[in-house]
């Protein structure tokens, strides 16, 4: 940057004082403010305050290109957030933090702009600079895996598993909470050590699948009191526990290192005398003095011993035990969380809108609609268009943040590309054989007792001995090696399509994009079709939302004529986010059986798209796709015409798993190579 020189009173000339953030800041701002001037100008009014916080000139940078991202998919947000934080620097925690908080906000409103606009406006960024809670949420994404598996196991594998929103770290974290899909759990466990953290993970589960599997769902809470619904629903806990620890023993001593309320540490109000019941509930061995608590057991195993599936008769305990309580003027606390800690809310039982039903509702929307209809009006119903292109979700690898941010890419099956152009060329129809695939050695074959070979083979050798011991004239034949066969092949080629192929390659008259379909008819017309299977694919992207994904062509499909021409039609456009596309490629790859798995990637160019201004984040999110795909014994190589290429292809394929083409025809040869490099080999 150019100083403006002025003079001074001796008649020379300084320069203009510098600006307080350095090189790297000021080009991120720059980006800034062509995207979004009123965030921009905000934030540059906010960040004096935050540069103690900030700390060096990459922390201003991460902050400016945070503000970026939430611009281009949210710039209300984005002018909200950089006003609060002008007027309200007190409430940015760090910029890591802030990232979270902010990312957290476009992800789950990013169907509800008002909601998502109250979000930025109102809620607290410091939900998610607490430590510990950062950690215990952390522990349970790790585990979830196996969570879904424990879950499964049970007979419900439609669930999912999930976080409660963050909140700030002051206030008591909420229960668990299952869903019609989902079971959320609280990001905070105060209290739980990190060696307890799975026992409560899987009590919490095995507790949920007690209700799926016995409790009767969203009941009509009718005009019953909160005092009723809470005693119902600890019978209710305490029933269908009953009821899965027939099939389950184990279960009993699961759920039972969570018991441990006494008249010492639970005392006499009602949340207190709640966990005792349920503890007298779950443990014989447990004797509580309190006349409620020993009511309630007797009134309990009095109703199990007949028949544990008679709900009407456990609702009947729960209303005298409501009584007891009221008489004793107890109130269920604004903050009454259920006791142990692994139950969950209970909010699957109850339908709070008894007022007006499911079924009645209905009639009243169609009542209405009847009504407009008679009275010439037209109904309340808006025409729209479906998309029904198939919609893939996908998670994606924050390297700053060291973390898969789940189902943030939006994957689109595009439908065919239309027929534009003309056909490729007889001559490129015509069928040839990349060489060095005909002998490719398998090891699962040895011919044995061969004159020559590549190793000895021990038992001829032995045999020979004998028969020289003998006298005998020997074979000679005491040689082995590996029989040559073709393994079979799934690959898919995975063309780059972004508007950056209809460049020129250096040095020739040919685009990228030409030289990536010479590419792809050579490899689909040279693979053999009864050993190899070949899939041609395209991407190209317009943000995380919108990849849109073509199948060009499927394993299924015969390379004919159509599907030349359908190779000819391609052209660029748009940008590349290469990760979302590799695990789109790599789950095609995973439903396929073959020996060997390979996605050949195409490309000119590295990783980019128009909602990312990171220069490592797309580069590390490909590296991770990368890492995944190998994770399910799927190769991946790239081919590339990019001649700086060496600075981040090798970060995201390793170190032999690249080559970079320094001419356009030679494009189409080095795939072959490629190929025999990955299958042969």
């Amino acid at each position: 940057m150019r100083h403006r020189i002025r003079p001074t009173p001796a008649g020379r000339a300084e320069p203009r004082p510098t600006s307080p953030w350095g090189e790297l800041a000021q080009r991120r701002l720059a980006v800034l403010r062509e995207i979004d001037a009123p965030t921009h100008d905000s934030l540059r009014l906010a960040l004096p305050n935050l540069l103690e916080a900030l700390g060096e000139d990459t922390g201003v940078a991460d902050l400016v290109d945070l503000m970026a991202q939430i611009s281009v998919e949210a710039p209300d947000a984005a002018v909200a957030l950089a006003s609060r934080l002008q007027v309200e620097p007190e409430v940015f925690p760090d910029v890591v933090a802030l990232r979270k908080w902010a990312l957290y906000g476009l992800q789950h409103h990013r169907n509800d702009a008002m909601r998502r606009q109250v979000y930025f406006e109102s809620e607290d960024p410091l939900a998610f600079a607490d430590e510990s809670t950062e950690q215990d949420a952390a522990h349970l994404l790790r585990r979830r895996n196996a969570l879904l598996h424990y879950l499964g196991g049970f007979g419900f594998r439609q669930h999912g598993l999930d976080l409660h929103a963050p909140q700030p770290a002051k206030l008591a974290p909420p229960s668990v909470a299952i869903g019609n899909e989902v079971i959320r759990f609280p990001r905070r466990l105060p209290g739980v050590g990190a060696q307890r953290r799975d026992a409560l993970y899987f009590a919490a589960i095995a507790h949920a699948a007690a209700h799926l599997r016995h409790s009767p769902l969203r009941r009509a809470a009718g005009n019953r009191l909160p005092m009723l619904l809470a005693v119902m629903s600890l019978i209710e806990d305490s029933r269908v526990e009953r009821l899965m620890q027939h099939d389950f023993p184990g279960l009993q001593a699961l759920w039972g290192s969570f018991h441990v309320a006494t008249r010492e540490s639970a005392g006499f109000e009602f949340a207190g005398l709640a966990a005792r019941l349920a503890r007298a509930l779950h443990d014989p061995q447990y004797t509580d003095p309190n006349e409620w608590v020993i009511k309630g057991r007797r009134l309990f195993e009095e109703a199990a011993a007949a028949d544990l599936h008679d709900l009407a008769e456990f609702d009947h305990i729960a209303r005298q035990l409501a009584i007891d309580i009221e008489k004793m003027r107890l109130r269920v606390p604004r903050d009454y969380r259920i006791a142990p800690v692994y139950r969950d809310d209970n909010a699957l039982l109850w339908n709070l809108s008894a007022e007006l039903p499911e079924d009645q509702i209905r009639t009243v929307v169609k009542r209405d609609f009847e009504l407009r209809r008679q009275e010439g009006l037209p109904p309340n119903v808006r025409r729209i268009d479906a998309d029904l292109r198939r919609h893939t979700r996908y998670p994606e690898w924050d390297h700053r943040l060291s973390a898969l941010r789940e189902d943030w890419t939006t994957v689109i099956d595009s439908p065919r590309p239309p027929r534009r152009g003309v056909p490729v060329r007889t001559a490129t129809r015509q069928r040839t054989r990349v060489q060095g695939l005909e002998r490719t050695p398998d090891r699962s074959i040895r011919l044995a007792r061969l004159p020559e070979g590549d190793e000895l083979d021990l038992n001829a050798v032995v045999h020979n001995v004998i028969d020289l011991r003998a006298r005998l004239a020997p074979d000679g034949r005491i040689f082995r090696r590996h029989g040559r066969r073709r393994r079979g092949t799934a690959i898919v080629l995975l063309m780059d399509l972004s508007v950056s192929t209809g460049r020129f390659v250096p040095g020739s008259f040919t685009t990228v994009i030409e030289a990536e379909k010479q590419a792809a008819t050579v490899v689909a017309l040279a693979l053999d079709s009864e050993r190899d299977r070949v899939a041609v694919h395209g991407f190209c992207s317009n943000g995380r939302h919108e990849v849109q994904y073509a199948h060009i062509k499927d394993f299924e499909e015969p390379f004919d004529a159509q599907l030349q021409a359908r190779i000819a039609s391609l052209y660029g456009s748009q940008s590349t986010r290469m990760g979302a596309a590799l695990r789109h490629a790599s789950t095609a790859l995973v439903a396929q059986r073959a020996d060997h798995k390979v996605i050949l990637m195409l490309t000119d160019g590295e990783p980019s798209d128009v909602d990312v201004f990171d220069d490592d984040y797309l580069v590390e999110d490909a590296r991770h796709a990368v890492m995944s795909a190998r994770a399910h014994g799927i190769r991946t190589f790239c081919l590339t015409l990019d001649r700086h290429a060496d600075r981040y292809v090798q970060r995201i394929f390793g170190a032999r798993n690249f080559l970079i083409a320094d001419r356009a025809n030679a494009f189409a040869g080095q795939t072959g190579q490629a190929l025999v490099k990955l299958i042969a080999h």
